[in-house]
């Protein structure tokens, strides 16, 4: 199960990383806390059922983890860093996805974007210059 989600969510992150390379000012939604944090308990068929890509969320406001992670490693991609997401198996089926980042120290990184969205209503991702959100 967690390689099926691992597949969907770099098919994901494809996906979003070809719309923010059209549609750079979208990447702003993250950041600015457009995007609200589902915090349904789900397992990880329910999860990969219900992805969705960044014009969707962005529509609708509102993602589970896989696809604000999606979302957030789909913008570092696209601004140059090494970033990949990372599930964790919380037992009984459930997983969690948080984002991986390798730092320019060359130190791996991992912070959950769901539980900052959660907590302070955006998420600590590079704004492009184009964003006019304040944080």
């Amino acid at each position: 199960m967690a390689m099926q989600g691992l597949a969907v969510i770099e098919a994901v992150i494809a996906i979003n990383m070809a719309h923010f390379r059209r549609y750079p000012a979208d990447m702003c939604a993250l950041a600015c806390g457009k995007i609200r944090y589902d915090t349904a308990t789900k397992d990880i068929l329910d999860i990969i059922s219900e992805i969705r890509s960044a014009p969707i969320m962005i529509r609708d406001g509102i993602g589970l983890c896989i696809d604000i992670v999606g979302f957030d490693v789909a913008i570092k991609r696209v601004e140059g860093y090494r970033s990949y997401p990372i599930i964790i198996n919380r037992g009984g089926g459930f997983f969690h996805f948080v984002t991986g980042l390798v730092g320019f120290d060359e130190r791996e990184l991992q912070y959950d974007p769901s539980e900052e969205l959660e907590r302070m209503g955006h998420v600590a991702t590079n704004q492009p210059p184009n964003c006019r959100c304040a944080i």
